[in-house]
C-alpha cells in the first residue's frame, strides 16, 4: 500500500496546506503486525505547489458562482493524477475541493495532529 504525505522537499518537513504542497512524499507499506515496514520510495512534485500558501489559502466556494466553483474543483484533479496509486493520503489541512477529489479516486484522507513536523512521524496517524 501506498501512503503520500504533503512535504516542503526532500527534507521531508510536513507542508500544512495540502492542495498547495510542492511535493508529495511516497512511503510504502508492506507486511502486516510485528512483520509491517513502510519504506520511503520518492517525492512527487505538485505543479499548484506554492510555498506561500503554507497556512492555508483563500479559496472560498461560498463566495463564487457555480461556474467558478466547478473550474476551481477541477484545477484540483492534478491532486488526485499525482497520487493516483496511492492508497491512503495523510494531512493537515485540506480543502473541500482537495478532499473531494481524492476521495473520488478511492484515496483514503487521514487528518494527522496540527503540530506533526516529520512524514516519518505522520505515518503513525494511518487508520484503516
Amino acid at each position: 500500500m501506498k501512503i503520500a504525505i504533503p512535504v516542503f522537499d526532500e527534507s521531508l518537513k510536513v507542508f500544512n496546506n495540502t492542495g498547495h504542497t510542492p511535493f508529495f512524499a511516497i512511503f510504502e507499506q508492506s507486511g502486516n503486525g510485528m512483520f509491517k515496514k513502510i519504506d520511503y520510495i520518492e517525492l512527487r512534485k505538485n505543479p499548484r505547489g506554492d510555498e506561500n500558501a503554507n497556512r492555508g489559502c483563500a479559496h472560498k466556494d461560498e463566495q463564487m458562482s457555480e461556474e467558478e466553483q466547478i473550474a476551481h474543483k477541477n484545477e484540483h484533479n492534478v491532486l488526485g493524477e499525482i497520487i493516483h496509486d496511492c492508497a491512503v493520503v495523510l494531512v493537515k489541512k485540506a480543502c473541500q475541493n482537495t478532499a473531494k477529489v481524492f476521495n473520488e479516486r478511492g484515496i483514503k484522507v487521514c487528518k494527522m495532529d496540527r503540530n506533526c513536523q516529520s512524514a516519518k512521524d505522520a505515518l503513525k496517524y494511518i487508520k484503516f
